[in-house]
C-alpha cells in the first residue's frame, strides 16, 4: 500500500503531486532518505514559502511551519547542520507563538461580539415576555453584564440563581461578573468565575 502524501496538513494519495511533497510518517520516524543539510534546505523552503507580513496579523501569511519543524525533528545532534537547524528552530518557535498571539486575539474579539449579541438577546427576550429589563456591558472585553429592572425582587433573583441555568449560560459565553439590580438600591452581583 502507498504511504498518502500531506501538504499543509491535508492527506492526498496522489503519486503525481510535485516533488515538495513529502511522505507522512509517525512522529519521530525520519521523513525521507534525506541528508541533514537537505533537510535544512527544506525547512528553509517550508518557512520561505509564501511568507509574508501583513499589517494586519490576520492576513499574514507564516510560511509551512509543520514541514519546516519536520524537517528540523530529522537533522541528529551529532550532524553539523545541527547548530543552524535549532537557530531556524528558534524562528519556527518565534512563527508558531505570534500565530498563537494572533489567534488569541480573534478568538477574544469573537467572543466580546458573542457577548455584545448575547446582551442584544436578552433585552429582546425581555421585552417579548413585556418586562422592561436594562442590559448594560462593562469591562475591558465586556465581561461583566447588568440587568436591571424593577420586577426584579429578592425572591426572582434568588430563583434565576438557584433554579435556573442562566449564570452556566452567561459562563460559557466568558461573563465573568452578573449584577442584577431593580432600580431601587438592591444589587445582587455574582462571580460567576467562583460558581
Amino acid at each position: 500500500m502507498e504511504k498518502p502524501y500531506a501538504h499543509d496538513g491535508a492527506l492526498q494519495d496522489d503519486q503525481s503531486l510535485p516533488h515538495s511533497f513529502v511522505p507522512v510518517t509517525e512522529p519521530g520516524k525520519p521523513v525521507s532518505p534525506m541528508s541533514p543539510a537537505e533537510h535544512l534546505n527544506e525547512a528553509k523552503n517550508a518557512l520561505a514559502d509564501g511568507y509574508r507580513v501583513d499589517a494586519n496579523p490576520v492576513k499574514s501569511v507564516w510560511g509551512r511551519i509543520g514541514d519546516a519543524r519536520m524537517h528540523l525533528a530529522a537533522i541528529e545532534p551529532g550532524s553539523s547542520q545541527y547548530v543552524p537547524a535549532r537557530r531556524l528552530l528558534r524562528e519556527t518557535l518565534s512563527r508558531e507563538r505570534q500565530i498563537e498571539n494572533v489567534s488569541m486575539h480573534v478568538t477574544n474579539q469573537l467572543m466580546v461580539k458573542q457577548r455584545e449579541m448575547m446582551a442584544n438577546e436578552l433585552e429582546l427576550y425581555y421585552v417579548a415576555k413585556g418586562i422592561l429589563v436594562e442590559v448594560e456591558l462593562s469591562g475591558p472585553d465586556k465581561t461583566a453584564i447588568k440587568l436591571l429592572s424593577s420586577a426584579f425582587c429578592e425572591l426572582t433573583i434568588d430563583r434565576i440563581a438557584d433554579k435556573t441555568n442562566f449564570f452556566s449560560h452567561l459562563k460559557e459565553a466568558g461573563f465573568k461578573r452578573v449584577i442584577l439590580g431593580d432600580h431601587e438600591e438592591n444589587i445582587w452581583s455574582y462571580n460567576l468565575k467562583m460558581m
